[in-house]
Parts: C-alpha cells; sequence; structure tokens
C-alpha cells in the first residue's frame, strides 16, 4: 500500500464538508494523536497480557480510523478488537505488530493532507 491509497479520500470530503478546511486540521491532528496513543495502549497491554484493555484502546481506534478513512487501519483493528472480545489472545500479536505498521503511510499522508490545507 502506498501513501496514497491508505486514506479514503470520501472520508476527508465529507469531514472537509462538516466544517471546512480548519475543522479536517483538526480532527486529523486529534486522528493522528490518538492513534499512536491507542497503539501505544494497546502494546502495552500486550506485553502485560491484559486483553480487556487491548480491546479498550483498539475499540477507540476502529472508530476514529472509520472517520478518517484508513481502511485498513479500520479493518485490522475491527479484528483485533473482535479478537480481544473473544479473548483470543495467541492470534493478537502480530496484528498488533501490523495495525502499528499500517499506521505509518497514514500518518505520512494524513501530515501532507493537514500540511497542505490552509489554517
Amino acid at each position: 500500500m502506498n501513501n496514497e491509497d491508505c486514506i479514503d479520500p470520501r472520508a476527508l470530503d465529507r469531514l472537509r464538508d462538516l466544517g471546512g478546511n480548519g475543522f479536517l486540521r483538526q480532527m486529523i491532528g486529534l486522528f493522528l494523536d490518538l492513534a499512536r496513543r491507542k497503539i501505544e495502549e494497546a502494546r502495552a497491554a500486550e506485553r502485560a497480557g491484559n486483553i480487556q484493555d487491548i480491546e479498550k484502546a483498539i475499540h477507540a481506534l476502529r472508530s476514529s480510523s472509520g472517520n478518517v478513512g484508513a481502511c485498513a487501519m479500520f479493518d485490522l483493528a475491527t479484528r483485533i478488537e473482535q479478537l480481544a472480545r473473544d479473548r483470543d489472545a495467541g492470534r493478537l500479536p502480530p496484528l498488533l505488530r501490523e495495525l502499528e505498521a499500517a499506521f505509518a503511510p497514514v500518518k505520512t499522508r494524513l501530515e501532507k493532507e493537514k500540511d497542505s490545507l490552509q489554517p
């Protein structure tokens, strides 16, 4: 996946339509901060063996990913959340690493989008 196709542009258009470029900039900033924190929380919960905290962290990330159109992140978060809900701990570590890797191009793409918007 390259930086251009990791985000559904229709989601960004919907956010822009809701509140203009300033709102879109704000939403991108909030998402980037939240995604970084929730991925860190999920990884810490994984190291601690706390599946419930993984589920909690990923739930917030899943809905936020959908809002900004980060489709791969949304799909992965949906799978991780369901596995955590089912207490299927063995399948979580590789998916959490995959989610973390999926965030890298999303972060780059959204930072580029945010920088291109007038404040």
